[in-house]
This record gives C-alpha cells, structure tokens and sequence, in this order.
C-alpha cells in the first residue's frame, strides 16, 4: 500500500534531521514524505530541503503561514498520495520498522487506524519514569479519556496487539478513506485532534489497533507536556478544556450528551478540571485561590467547547 507521512515542524531543525534520516532507513521506506514548515521559521525549511537530494523517497517541502499542528497536518493531507497517512512529530525517531508494522494492520480492511507508544526523554536526556498504567486509549462511555500509550515497561513491547478508541499523533495512521481532515475548530496545541480523527473513522465502521511494540523514541519540548501547574496554562488547561468539551460534543449520541457534560463539569480531570479534579489538584498542588480560578476558567473553556461542538456536530449532520 502506498503511504504519505506528514511531519509539522517548527523551531527543532535539528531534531526533523534526525526524523528523516530514520525514515530513509526504514525497512519498507515511504511512499512519500511531507515537511511543512510554518511561519517564519527558515531554519526548518532550510534543514529539510538540504536532505531532498540525499534522501531515498520523495520528499515534499510545503509552508503554513500559520503556525500549528492542525493547520500544517491539513496543507500535508491536502498533497498526500498516500492510500495511508501517517504522522509522526519532528521530535521523534521511529525504529527500522515502523512503517512496515503500520502497513500490516492494514491488511485487515476493517482497520482504520494504527497507533503505537512513544519513549518520552527529557531535555537532559533522561527517560520518563516507565508506567504500567491501563487502560490505553479508552474513551468511556460516561467521557473519562484514557491515555496511558508512553513510557511503557519494556516488557509490555511483546504483547498482543490492542483495540482502542482513540491514538496519539506521535505514532499514529490511519486509512485515508476513513476520515474526512483534521479538526480545524480546536484551540492550539490542538490537544485530541487525534481522538476527532479516530472518532471520524469509528463512526465510519472502521477499527482503531494499538501496537505495544512498535515504539518510537519522542524528545517532547512542548510545555504542555510539563507536570503541575508549571508553563502555559492557557495551553495546557484551558484550550486543553475546549478541546475535550467540543471533541466529545461533536460525537456524543444525544442519549449520552447531558451525562458526559455533567461528568466534565462534576469530575473532570486534574489536568482539566471539574469540580473534584479541582479538590484533588488543591491537595496536591496547594494555593486554593489559583485553584479555584482555574476552575472556573476551565469550566468555562468547557462549556464554550461544548457548544461549538454542538454546532460542528449539527453542521455535520445537515452535510
């Protein structure tokens, strides 16, 4: 099968090289691979095209003038050739068999998305701490998201295959007949424009596979990716917020709809707080003044992505 990979790059030239002399390495190389450089970021532009001529797949150089992951992944897939997209971050490094272990899934014509996990390291270099947290990839049915698909023992890279609900876009395919594009109504950092697209092709009937051992090396610079209260917490919390309300908005039958909005604004998560996540990040993180203000803040964030997901999901449904 053919297959297309997007890499969205900005400010990490040095780490894109690095991407992309690992994909010219693969056992089974790409059909196709396109860069999109963003803004006024040159260095990006320029550290890809000097690898064109030295690498063994062809290689596409596009420019976003805006900066994000959304944006840039849609100008890709409007080039891609690819029966197959796959994206991976320019902070990444896939193994010799990455692409090969997407492709086999694909045999299977009622899978439409493959996924693997990521080896989080720190800037210093230093590995996350391993976690054998389950579930992976769940979405619930009341609205609770399980992530849990980096930084796995090493032991787990020889289990079965899993299906999931939803992926992450570091190590992530997906048929290209099994979604539409990329959401383009979430807030930057785009948190869960994964899960949208995932829940574009379950609604189209496909299945989403999760390989434990398919595992790429991921070198996150992002705060977003921070602990605690640390960073940028309109991106971390309250457009991560937004985005959990309208992807869940957008997709949630009408018989689930008031349960899994009152879930957010009741429970929530520490990272996205309802009222008991904000109790729980209180205890853990102190100052009950900046707690409660994120509360209401995320509260708010949530409720303004959940009706924008209403009218997405309206939208839809008259198309």
């Amino acid at each position: 099968m053919t297959i297309s990979v997007l890499i969205p790059s900005f400010q990490r030239p040095h780490r894109l090289t690095a991407c992309l002399q690992a994909l010219a390495k693969q056992s089974v190389l790409p059909t196709q691979v396109l860069v999109v450089w963003q803004a006024e970021d040159v260095q990006t532009r320029d550290a890809a095209e000097e690898l064109i001529a030295r690498l063994p797949f062809r290689l596409d150089v596009l420019h976003s003038p805006e900066a994000g992951v959304v944006p840039a992944e849609n100008l890709a897939l409007d080039r891609a050739v690819g029966e197959i997209i796959a994206l991976i971050d320019d902070d990444a490094v896939p193994p010799v068999d990455w692409i090969e272990r997407h492709l086999r899934f694909y045999a299977d014509p009622g899978v439409g998305a493959v996924g693997g996990p990521a080896d989080n390291y720190y800037q210093d270099g230093k590995l996350f701490t391993r976690l054998d947290r389950t579930p992976h990839g769940k979405l619930m049915w009341y609205g609770k998201l399980f992530g849990n698909m980096h930084t796995q023992p090493v032991e787990w890279r020889t289990r079965t295959p899993v299906e999931v609900d939803h992926l992450v876009g570091y190590n992530f395919s997906l048929r290209r007949v099994a979604f539409d594009r990329f959401e383009t109504g979430l807030r930057r950092y785009w948190q869960l424009f994964e899960l949208d697209a995932c829940l574009q092709a379950k609604a189209r009937g496909f299945r989403m596979m999760f390989d434990f051992g398919n595992v790429v090396d991921h070198h996150p610079t992002n705060s977003a990716y921070a602990g605690g209260r640390d960073g940028d917490l309109e991106v971390k919390v309250y457009n991560a917020a937004f985005n959990v309300a309208f992807v869940l908005s957008k997709h949630t039958p009408l018989g689930l709809r008031i349960l899994r909005l009152s879930y957010l604004l009741a429970i929530g998560s520490v990272a996205t707080p309802g009222l008991l996540a904000a109790l729980v990040a209180w205890r853990r993180y102190g100052n009950a003044r900046r707690e409660l203000s994120i509360l209401t803040r995320s509260w708010g964030s949530m409720i303004a992505g959940w009706r924008a997901g209403s009218r997405r999901r309206n939208a839809v449904i008259r198309s």
